[in-house]
């Protein structure tokens, strides 16, 4: 593995040491690489300027989300993991 066009989308972590060089190009490049470990993704490979973009885009959404309104009801702790507990016994 020493092109970034070499690498499969995902790399096992195992085999990440050896492929790290060429995943840090791809990302720099604008690619991204899964990460897996037992098969299953646990992390991505992107570039700063993907993750800063995303970071922003999450950052504008949420910013232009109404805030919730507070109708001035409560409920007592007890109660909500009375609630939630139904069933546990």
């Amino acid at each position: 593995m020493s092109e970034p066009g070499d690498l499969p989308d995902r790399v096992d972590e195992s085999e990440l040491p050896a492929a790290l060089g060429p995943v840090l190009t791809r990302s720099a490049e604008g690619g991204v690489t899964v990460i897996t470990r037992n098969g299953e993704p646990i992390a991505a490979v992107v570039s700063m300027r993907d993750l800063e973009a995303a970071e922003e885009e999450v950052d504008r959404r949420l910013a232009a989300r109404e805030p919730p309104t507070d109708d001035g009801t409560r409920t007592s702790l007890s109660d909500l993991l009375a609630e939630h507990t139904k069933g546990d016994e």
